[in-house]
């Protein structure tokens, strides 16, 4: 995964970052592709023989927590990425 700096975001918009709606926005675009990406990042992980607890390590949050965000059959999954049961 990429990682881009606030100066280089701000660089290709063209945004200054003592605006701090403009940082705002700058924020929100890698932080919503990431939401996005961790729902099948999760997914895989547990494919590829990673614990709970391994990926909740990853998260920074508790394996049940991780559990009931990403595994499928949670009734509060998150529903952004298509699981194929």
């Amino acid at each position: 995964m990429l990682t881009v700096s606030a100066e280089a975001l701000a660089d290709r918009r063209g945004a200054w970052l003592g605006d701090d709606l403009a940082v705002i926005s700058l924020l929100v675009s890698p932080i919503d592709q990431a939401e996005r990406c961790l729902p099948e990042l999760a997914t895989n992980a547990r494919l590829n023989g990673h614990t709970w607890d391994e990926i909740a390590c990853a998260l920074a949050t508790s394996p049940d927590e991780a559990r009931l965000r990403f595994n499928p059959k949670s009734p509060i999954a998150d529903a952004r990425w298509p699981y194929d049961p």
